[in-house]
């Protein structure tokens, strides 16, 4: 005689989502999309600060002041910088590092710079000493300073001048270039997003993940046996 075994009968029921818990879905993907809207809104307004490698070269140095010839010439060297291109800085040493310099400094490294017009060009970036400000050398007494002019920094940087003054040469020597007779070659090397960006980021990320656990459904498995 045949005989059937009847098998265990799996079955699978579904909690559907109230009304409550439907709205309240509703609720955290309005949020999520608010956030990413206001997380596109900053990246766009907040610029991203932009660290940029820099080398320079000068040449053919006029003398200024003083009777003695520029000891060094040409004058090379390369520095980081870290500027946002849409915010003006004035005498800036905290972002800024001097790698190599081919003529003393007597002071720390510093710059300012124009992203609009005014009295210097538009995208206008200068590097010198801080002795006496990033774009002014003092010369009688003579100080161990440079100053360093380059235009559009930002978009297509042009060398536009460059002078210097050494004590170890004379004590009222100014030497510097004219007819942009020198180069500049500018990398930008790392993006930094600005915090009010990272914390709407890190806000945007966390509504979508809140909204990610509210969205999933409670499931109850029931298994029969017969």
């Amino acid at each position: 005689m045949k005989t059937f075994q009847k098998l265990p009968c799996i079955c699978k029921r579904v909690t559907m989502p109230s009304d409550g818990q439907n709205k309240g879905m509703r609720r955290s993907i309005y949020f999520s999309v608010a956030l990413v809207f206001l997380l596109l809104v900053a990246v766009s307004a907040n610029a991203t600060q932009i660290t940029y490698d820099v080398s320079f070269s000068a040449n053919t140095f006029q003398i200024g002041a003083g009777p003695d010839p520029a000891p060094t010439d040409p004058v090379s060297g390369n520095f980081t910088v870290t500027l946002d291109p849409t915010v003006a800085v004035t005498n800036n040493t905290a972002d800024i590092a001097l790698n190599s310099l081919n003529i003393a400094l007597g002071s720390m490294i510093s710059f300012s710079y124009d992203p609009v017009a005014g009295t210097f060009p538009a995208g206008s970036l200068r590097v010198g000493g801080l002795s006496s400000g990033s774009d002014v050398i003092q010369f009688s007494p003579s100080t161990d300073d440079f100053w360093l002019y380059i235009n559009d920094f930002a978009t297509t940087p042009t060398f536009e001048q460059f002078g210097y003054t050494q004590t170890s040469v004379s004590n009222a020597n100014l030497f510097f270039t004219l007819n942009q007779t020198g180069s500049v070659n500018v990398a930008a090397v790392e993006s930094v997003p600005e915090p009010a960006t990272n914390a709407l980021l890190g806000i945007g990320l966390a509504g979508i993940v809140g909204y990610g656990v509210r969205r999933r459904w409670k499931k109850e498995w029931l298994i029969k046996a017969r």
